[in-house]
Order: structure tokens, then C-alpha cells, then sequence
């Protein structure tokens, strides 16, 4: 594998190459943008980079926020027109449902915006139970199939438990039954430097026992990547560079769709980065207020 090139380390030149290699800037929010609050710089790196004449478009796997919260936190970091150019899980997954004009009944173990998207999209969808029985044996009645159910979307749950994954192995259990998955992270950011457990260790397991592979419509799924490559009217993947702060979602997503890759050191270590066994991005740095001076 290639090394990453520091951009904080480019001669004016070699970083003015760099910046004529690309014309869409895709980038993730959460650990990128913001974390707890604003990050340094980051609001003024992409007034920077627009006048460079860079697009600049977002893209999270983060379904969870309601449309007022990321416009709160768009306007918190000085960013202008985030949410009208921002495009998550959620969306990619009520827009390929219409595509197959689907109209049986979603179980959802995802969140409850996610849950909302749908609805609004017109579809009808059912979750829960928020609570298991105490005796295993009780556990028989989440085993009962619905034939009515005709998808099964895993997206951010962090409510899931038990009952809910034996609910989506019966329902998955029948080929016909489409899996559907959001946000995969295994991993997410609760501050700088503080990495927890995600849900999608819990997709992994529904993975392991049925044996099926989803429909990846987060990242870091190429069919989510085209999606918001469709919504920005791009059509040369290798002109965008996508910017994140997680090797496995966000630079995931850019090697598999062939765009350029930029990792932030937000909550990764260089070291870190050099110790993936398959994963490096083209080009890393500090964080992207670090950029501002460069630009």
C-alpha cells in the first residue's frame, strides 16, 4: 500500500497539484466537522475550498439527527446550505425502496428518525420490542414470521437487544425478504480521541447467522457512495475527494468507489492509520482547520 501523504508537509506547488486533482469535495460531519461542538477551522476550511471552486457536498451515516439538529449544527460551524447538501442512510434507503416500488410491510431495527424518513416516504414499518421476556423459553414468540413483512433495515438502533435480532433472523430467514443496512460502524466517536462500540456489530451478527450479505446503503457501501455521487450530478468518481475521520467507513467508502481519500487525525492516531492491514487514504492531516493556512 501506498503511504498517505501529510498535506500540512506540500511545497505551495505540490499543494496547488492536489488541489487541481479534485472538483467535488464530499465530507463527513461528525468527528470531521464537529463533535461535541464546532472543530476549529472547520467551517472556514470549506469557505476556502469553495473559493478555490470547489462543490463541496456532505456525507454522514449519521440517520439519527433530526433535519433542526443538523441545520443547528451546520449554522454552529458557519456552514451554509449543509442540510440541502447532505445525503445519509436514511434517504439512500427510502429512495431505493421507491426504485423497486416495494409495498409490503419494513421491519426496522434502526433508529426512530430513520423510522420517520420511511413513513413520510410512504411506507409502513413496525419495531420493537423495546423489552425481552426474562425465561429464554419466552423468546419462542418472537420467533413467529409475518408473511406481510417484505424488508428488514438495520440503521443505527442503539435500543437493539435481543428480541429484535430474533424477529430479523425469522423474517430473514425467507430469501425473498430484503436486507437492508445503513450505518455500519462498529466504532463511533463520543469526543475527540474517544472511540465506543456501534450498532453495527449487531448487523454483523444477522450477517453471521443468516448468511446473507445487505444491501450497504451506508457507508462504507459503494451503492451508498454512487447514491451521493447521483445527488451531487457527479459522474467522474476519481474528481472527488472524500474527507473523513474513520478508516473503515470513510475511507472505506472512497476506495470503494474510487474517489480520492482524505483522513482527519480527529480520533486516529498515524499510527493507527499505518497499522489497517488493507486500508490507507490518499492524503491525511491534523484536522481540517490545519488546512485553512495551506488554502
Amino acid at each position: 500500500m501506498a503511504e498517505p501523504v501529510n498535506l500540512t508537509e506540500l511545497s505551495s506547488s505540490d499543494f496547488k497539484k492536489f488541489l487541481d486533482s479534485f472538483d467535488y469535495v464530499f465530507s463527513d460531519c461528525d468527528g470531521v466537522i464537529w463533535s461535541n461542538g464546532p472543530l476549529p477551522g472547520s467551517g472556514e476550511f470549506f469557505k476556502k475550498i469553495k473559493q478555490h471552486g470547489k462543490a463541496v457536498h456532505y456525507v454522514s451515516n449519521n440517520s439519527l439527527r433530526t433535519k433542526q439538529d443538523y441545520e443547528d449544527k451546520f449554522k454552529s460551524s458557519d456552514i451554509e446550505n449543509g442540510f440541502e447538501n447532505l445525503t445519509i442512510p436514511s434517504v439512500a434507503i427510502a429512495e431505493y425502496l421507491k426504485s423497486l416500488n416495494f409495498n409490503k410491510k419494513i421491519y426496522c431495527v434502526a433508529c426512530h428518525e430513520t423510522v420517520h424518513v420511511l413513513e413520510r416516504a410512504g411506507f409502513q414499518c413496525f419495531l420493537g420490542p423495546d423489552y425481552g421476556a426474562e425465561y429464554y423459553i419466552e423468546y419462542l414468540q418472537y420467533l413467529v414470521d409475518d408473511l406481510d413483512v417484505g424488508a428488514v433495515v438495520f440503521d443505527s438502533d442503539f435500543r437493539v437487544n435481543l428480541p429484535r435480532l430474533y424477529k430479523a433472523l425469522t423474517y430473514l430467514k425467507r430469501p425473498e425478504v430484503i436486507f437492508i443496512s445503513g450505518a455500519t460502524d462498529k466504532h463511533v466517536p463520543y469526543k475527540p480521541g474517544c472511540l465506543v462500540l456501534g450498532t453495527g456489530i449487531f448487523t454483523d451478527i444477522v450477517v453471521n447467522e443468516t448468511k446473507r450479505q445487505p444491501v450497504q446503503l451506508g457507508k462504507p457501501g459503494k451503492l451508498f457512495g454512487e447514491f451521493a455521487m447521483k445527488r451531487a450530478g457527479v459522474t467522474d468518481p476519481s474528481r472527488v475527494l472524500f474527507i473523513g475521520d474513520m478508516i473503515e467507513q470513510d475511507v472505506g467508502l472512497g476506495k470503494a468507489t474510487g474517489f480520492k481519500t482524505l483522513l482527519v487525525l480527529t480520533n486516529n492516531t498515524k499510527e493507527d492509520m499505518l497499522a489497517h492491514p488493507t486500508l490507507r487514504p490518499d492524503y491525511f492531516a491534523p484536522s481540517l482547520g490545519s488546512l485553512v493556512p495551506l488554502l
